[in-house]
């Protein structure tokens, strides 16, 4: 029998409360609602303006030099980033890639399509055993598969700003404002390595690691020296603090500008093909969540669409009953090999990390004992 009273959801998308950190007001609905409302009344062009300002600010800094890091993934927020500063704010980005584990070819395609248009650019491949040992640890001992790639896309793009003396670094959008978490950023534009590691790294300080590897093995797993960092006083930004941030806007302009393509079917768990097209263990990712917190890549999507009005709640409340959780069957092979691990490993740390409030196993299968609504 399902239990509908199993979890709480937004009055108005469909997350529940067992988001980390999300808040509800009276009438229950959720902050990532109230802040899609807030934003309506933000003075955009105000924030432009602040934006021009830091523009020319790090322009005049670094002259020849380039003036901004893009962190790209090869999707569409960081080519609609690069396009958007370097051909309507006259900047000289150079755009960053932090290699993810098993890679996709249609990731490998876009950032090869987004060349083509003249960007300059980094790839950076951390240590691939590191990253392999610690993805390992965290997803046996956490349900966090690619914990390696989160640390990585901070304390590398960190090191790449102070090797390169380029303080001023363009992230998307600040998730946790975005999608229900912490509102702690929503009106700054800038955030500090404390804030990286408590909002974006589960508050897991990367020099843990340092108990296992040598500072050698780690370069683009830490953060540089507190003293370089000071130094270089670095502008760490999100694009979401400047712009009223829309996923499928930037779709559309790096679709159209910049070769974006999407994959040919449709996301696992999701309702489309074109969002996270770098890697396959993103499948997995998105797995555990739900079996942890009961909401998947769908209600994720779905929040979004509700909130930018292209979709009803109920509309929604359908599509998130019959894609949400679906299970990464067809990579399964892929993760095995690369954690190392037989099946047996791999689907007791499954059962390890499902929440069992939340979910029941039926045939081998994880199926939620709760309905949305």
């Amino acid at each position: 029998m399902k239990d509908k009273s199993k979890l709480v959801y937004c009055a108005r998308c469909l997350m529940p409360n067992t988001r980390p950190r999300i808040q509800y007001d009276a009438n229950g609905v959720c902050n990532a609602c109230l802040w899609a409302e807030e934003k309506k009344k933000i003075d955009w062009k105000h924030r432009w303006e602040e934006l021009e300002a830091v523009c020319e600010k790090h322009r005049a800094r670094n002259k020849n030099n380039f003036d901004v890091i893009v962190p790209y993934s090869g999707g569409k927020n960081g080519a609609y980033i690069a396009y958007t500063l370097k051909e309507k704010l006259g900047m000289h980005p150079l755009c960053v890639t932090i290699r993810p584990p098993m890679e996709d070819p249609i990731g490998i395609q876009n950032i090869k399509n987004f060349l083509e248009r003249g960007y300059d650019h980094l790839m950076i491949t951390p240590n691939r055993l590191v990253e392999r040992a610690i993805d390992r640890e965290n997803f046996v001992n956490k349900g966090i598969p690619m914990h390696a790639f989160m640390i990585a896309v901070q304390t590398a793009i960190m090191r790449t700003a102070v090797n390169y003396d380029i303080p001023f670094v363009m992230f998307a959008e600040e998730g946790e404002t975005e999608y229900g978490g912490s509102t702690k950023l929503k009106n700054r534009h800038t955030y500090d390595v404390e804030d990286g590691i408590n909002l974006y790294l589960s508050g897991v300080d990367p020099a843990k690691y340092l108990d296992s590897f040598s500072e050698k093995e780690l370069y683009w797993f830490q953060y540089p020296s507190p003293e370089r960092i000071s130094a270089l006083k670095p502008e760490i930004s999100h694009w979401s603090y400047f712009e009223d941030f829309v996923n499928y806007k930037h779709y559309l302009v790096a679709k159209e500008k910049l070769g974006l393509q999407e994959r040919l079917e449709r996301n696992i768990g999701a309702i489309e093909n074109f969002s996270a097209t770098d890697t396959d263990i993103i499948h997995l990712y998105f797995y555990l969540m739900y079996i942890k917190f009961g909401f998947g890549r769908t209600t994720s999507e779905i929040g979004n669409e509700i909130r930018r009005g292209a979709m009803t709640r109920k509309q929604g409340l359908n599509i998130v009953k019959k894609f949400d959780g679906e299970y990464p069957e067809k990579h399964i092979p892929s993760y095995l090999k690369y954690y190392d691990m037989s099946r047996e490993e791999f689907d007791s740390v499954i059962d390890k990390w499902a929440n069992k409030e939340l979910f029941e196993k039926v045939d081998g299968r994880w199926v939620p004992v709760f309905e949305p609504c």
